[in-house]
């Protein structure tokens, strides 16, 4: 049984779709997708739309990203609208076409909602961002799993490896620390979406045009 990592999706289907079927996982496997579904690519609606359908079918855990967070907190104050729309959420916006974010149908606030904030493996820490280095997952601060860049982590308290998106990383490569791998690769602009086997090292990637390619960290 593999554990299989997809980094940040930003709205990219054809990306999502193509990695999928290039990866072909089996019903043993785990997939974790790492958050940011949305904002920024042309189909966030889509993208929502085959993961939730996905999940029904495989062992599918989505995580919450800071752009689900964003895109929740929106609906607060003008304030935080103004701040999701500038960070991508216009995107978003587009691909749902709502009158506004209030008639957007509940499924996707509900799907928003139901995602945890990290996955714990046997040597893994799978989260969205980052983490405080000394507290207990149980203990972990929002905004630490949400928003903590990767430079600013240092090995967790547990020994385990941080699994994480959220820092891009413009040359389309997965940043490998000695405690942390980083698979955010910048699907919305040059670079690729990645799926990482945690357990292996052994990387598939696809960008927007459909192209493939495997590597190992």
């Amino acid at each position: 049984m593999r554990t299989l990592v997809i980094g940040d999706i930003h709205g990219c289907l054809s990306a999502l779709k193509a990695l999928i079927k290039f990866v072909s996982p089996n019903e043993d496997d785990t997939i974790v997708t790492v958050g940011d579904y949305i904002d920024r690519g042309p189909d966030s609606k889509g993208v929502i739309d085959f993961l939730t359908k996905y999940r029904k079918s495989n062992n599918l855990i989505t995580l919450k990203g800071n752009h689900e967070q964003m895109m929740e907190n929106a609906l607060d104050s003008e304030q935080e609208h103004y701040f999701w729309l500038v960070n991508g959420g216009d995107a978003t916006l587009d691909s749902f076409r709502p009158k506004g974010l209030s008639s957007i149908d509940d499924a996707y606030w509900d799907f928003m909602a139901d995602c945890p904030l990290y996955h714990e493996t046997e040597n893994h820490i799978i989260a969205h961002a980052g983490l405080d280095p000394e507290l207990p997952l149980n203990e972990q601060p929002e905004e630490a799993l949400l928003w903590k860049r990767i430079f600013d982590t240092r090995p967790h308290v547990s020994g385990k490896t941080l699994i994480c998106g959220h820092t891009s990383q413009r040359n389309g490569d997965p940043l490998v620390l000695e405690h942390a791998v980083c698979i955010d690769t910048y699907p919305t602009g040059s670079g690729w979406l990645t799926c990482l086997d945690i357990d292996t090292g052994t990387y598939w990637q696809a960008n927007r045009q459909g192209e493939t390619r495997q590597a190992e960290l």
